[in-house]
Formats: structure tokens, C-alpha cells, sequence
């Protein structure tokens, strides 16, 4: 007999959205939300895969 819960795998979208938001809720009790570098050596490798930016927009 195995007590342990099973993990799940396979998600959807609204799955992952909603246990994301939950994440993200519990993170933002801890810390303040994303803090990035101004400056890195990868620059301009992130700049180019990015439009520009060093990585992609949060939602705040």
C-alpha cells in the first residue's frame, strides 16, 4: 500500500495559469517580485533574442 500522492504530469494551460498565480502568490508574501541586473556580459545575446529587452516582460 502506497500513502504517497501521485505527481502530476500533464497539464493544461488554465491548469498551469492557475497554479502559477498561486506561486505567485505565495512569493510575493516573501519577497519583493523580480529584481534584474541592469548590465551583464550576455547583453547582447539576450538583447537579440528579446526585441531589445534583456528577457521577457513580467506581469505585475
Amino acid at each position: 500500500m502506497n500513502s504517497t500522492p501521485e505527481i502530476k504530469h500533464h497539464w493544461t494551460w488554465e491548469e498551469w495559469q492557475q497554479s502559477r498565480a498561486a506561486r505567485r502568490e505565495v512569493a510575493l508574501r516573501v519577497g519583493p517580485p523580480v529584481s534584474r541586473r541592469r548590465h551583464s556580459s550576455s547583453d547582447k545575446r539576450l538583447k537579440a533574442a528579446f526585441r531589445g529587452e534583456r528577457g521577457p516582460r513580467f506581469h505585475e
